[in-house]
């Protein structure tokens, strides 16, 4: 069976009002069903090879729980992606040597200079949040709506501050400037590799639209 484009566009608006929110799971789905419907070749008319092809791939119920499957299997990569970049990180001599060497700075500033370490902690802490809301803008200037690819590339993005602050707020404030140098430097190092994930997952959303 051959679909028109206002074929393809019923598919996903369908897709849209059952509950499936996200533009990249729908583009997905959306490529499955019209391929089982374009391999179609009997004589029935659109809408009833479409619900054909929705109950083969169990599409045919409630499908908002296909959101919580998205957000589970796509977390899994991405959360797999974010450990492999930080080990990446850590083996790569030269960023290693460079995160040591940020490790051993903060340290000096912390011994020699301990009034200006909390200017330094506020410096480490604001550029990477200044570049993350740099890439928000980007990506909504970029038109990509909802889609659960940016969604975990931005989590991922954020993954150093949200485990970060736990951890100062258990510093004791007489052991802040010893455990503050090192804290930094694994919140630079999640930082890094979240940023390469945003990235991975800007790309890819960016492949997705068809925008270059």
């Amino acid at each position: 069976m051959k679909l028109t484009k206002e074929h393809i566009k019923y598919v996903d608006e369908y897709l849209k009002n059952q509950g499936v929110i996200y533009w990249d799971v729908r583009l997905e789905m959306v490529d499955h069903l019209v391929s089982d419907i374009e391999n179609y070749s009997g004589s029935a008319d659109f809408k009833a090879v479409f619900n054909r092809s929705l109950q083969k791939a169990n599409w045919d119920k409630n499908l908002k729980d296909i959101n919580t499957q998205s957000w589970k299997s796509t977390n899994k990569i991405y959360r797999k992606l974010h450990s492999k970049e930080m080990i990446s990180l850590l083996k790569q001599p030269k960023s290693l040597i460079g995160f040591i060497l940020f490790y051993v700075l903060l340290n000096r500033i912390a011994v020699l200079f301990p009034e200006n370490l909390k200017i330094a902690a506020f410096i480490v802490l604001g550029v990477p949040l200044l570049i993350l809301i740099y890439e928000l803008i980007k990506s909504w200037r970029r038109r990509l709506g909802k889609s659960v690819n940016m969604q975990y590339g931005i989590f991922y993005f954020s993954f150093g501050i949200i485990m970060t602050n736990p951890l100062l707020q258990l510093i004791p404030k007489p052991y802040m400037n010893t455990w503050l140098p090192l804290v930094l430097t694994l919140y630079l190092v999640m930082m890094t590799a979240g940023y390469r994930v945003y990235k991975c997952a800007f790309k890819k959303a960016l492949k997705l639209k068809g925008i270059d």
